[in-house]
C-alpha cells in the first residue's frame, strides 16, 4: 500500500494529532495534466509531521518546517505520491533540498529554482519556499514523467523559480565543491548563529581551511548576541567578533537581510582579511 494511505493508518491507530483532511479547503499540491487525484488531499504540520514521516521529523522541524500537503497521483498503471513541504523561507527549503541530496547528484536549474531527478524511484526540487518530491508508489516512474511532474508543481506553486538572495553572498571562487549547505539553529554550535546559509573554503596558497556564512535576521543581528563576542570598529564598518574552543575565530558584520561572517580563522587578523574579500557593501 502506498505511502499516504500507510500514514492515514498509522493516524487512526493513535490518540495523538490526527491527519488533517482538506475538506472544503483550497489544496496545496497541484495535480500535472493527464493526472488523477483519487484521494484527498492531507496535510500535516509540526506536531505530527511524524506521522507521515517518523523518525525525519526532527530534521525538517530544525529547518523551521511548517505545513506539509500531500497527494496520490495515477495515471493508468502508473502511480505516484506528491508531496509539497512548506518551509516557510526559501533559505529553509533550500537547506533540506541540499541536505536531503544524494552526494553524487546533478542539479537541474529547472524547474524550480533546482531539481534533481532520480528514476525510477523519485525527485526533487525546490522552489522559493517549497520543498517538493515526487516518489513512485507503484511500478516504475522514468526521468520523463518526473520532470513532468516537478514541473507542474513548480507552475502551480507561488513565489520565484530562483534560488535565494543570500547565495550570492557566497562565493564560488576557492569554496568546496558540494559544501554549500543550510543550518536552521546553532551553526557552529552557537545559539546566536541561526538560520545560517554557509559553505567551506580552502585557500590555494597556504591550504588554509576556513567557512563563509550568510545569517538571516529579522531584526539587528548584534542585538541579542551573547557576551562572548566582542563589538568594534573595522574599517568604518561595526563587526562582530570572539573565539570558538577548538574551532578558532569567527567574525561578522550587517547586511541587508542579517550578518554576513568568516569563521574557521586561526586569528582575529586573518579572519578580518577574509571578510574584507567578501567586499559585500553596508545596509
Amino acid at each position: 500500500m502506498r505511502a499516504i494511505f500507510a500514514a492515514i493508518l498509522i493516524a487512526a491507530c493513535t490518540v495523538s494529532s490526527v491527519v488533517a483532511q482538506t475538506t472544503g479547503e483550497e489544496n496545496i499540491v497541484p495535480i500535472p495534466e493527464g493526472w488523477d487525484a483519487p484521494d484527498q488531499e492531507y496535510r500535516y504540520g509540526p506536531d505530527n509531521l511524524w506521522e507521515y514521516i517518523n523518525g525525519a521529523a526532527e530534521l525538517y522541524l530544525t529547518y523551521n518546517f511548517r505545513e506539509l500537503a500531500v497527494r496520490d497521483l495515477e495515471r493508468g498503471d502508473q502511480y505516484a505520491t506528491l508531496s509539497v513541504y512548506d518551509m516557510g523561507h526559501p533559505m529553509s527549503a533550500f537547506g533540506i533540498f541540499e541536505r536531503e541530496s544524494p552526494a553524487d547528484r546533478e542539479i537541474l536549474d529547472e524547474p524550480g529554482a533546482g531539481a534533481i531527478l532520480q528514476p525510477p524511484y523519485q525527485g526533487l526540487m525546490y522552489k522559493d519556499r517549497f520543498y517538493v518530491k515526487v516518489e513512485a508508489g507503484g511500478g516504475d516512474v522514468d526521468e520523463t514523467l518526473l520532470r513532468e511532474i516537478l514541473a507542474a508543481a513548480a507552475a502551480g506553486l507561488e513565489g520565484a523559480d530562483s534560488p535565494p538572495a543570500e547565495l550570492a553572498l557566497i562565493p564560488n571562487a576557492d569554496r568546496v565543491p558540494g559544501s554549500v549547505a543550510y543550518t536552521g539553529r546553532d551553526y557552529l554550535g552557537l545559539a546566536d548563529l541561526r538560520n545560517c546559509l554557509h559553505a567551506d573554503y580552502e585557500d590555494p596558497d597556504s591550504g588554509q581551511a576556513y567557512q563563509v556564512f550568510a545569517m538571516r535576521a529579522g531584526g539587528d543581528p548584534f542585538a541579542t548576541i551573547s557576551r562572548q563576542w566582542h563589538v568594534q570598529e573595522d574599517g568604518g564598518h561595526v563587526v562582530a567578533w570572539r573565539e570558538i574552543p577548538y574551532q578558532g575565530v569567527v567574525v561578522m558584520r550587517k547586511t541587508d537581510s542579517g550578518a554576513l561572517g568568516v569563521a574557521g580563522c586561526p586569528d582575529l587578523e586573518s579572519a578580518q582579511r577574509r571578510l574584507h574579500e567578501l567586499a559585500v557593501p553596508a545596509p
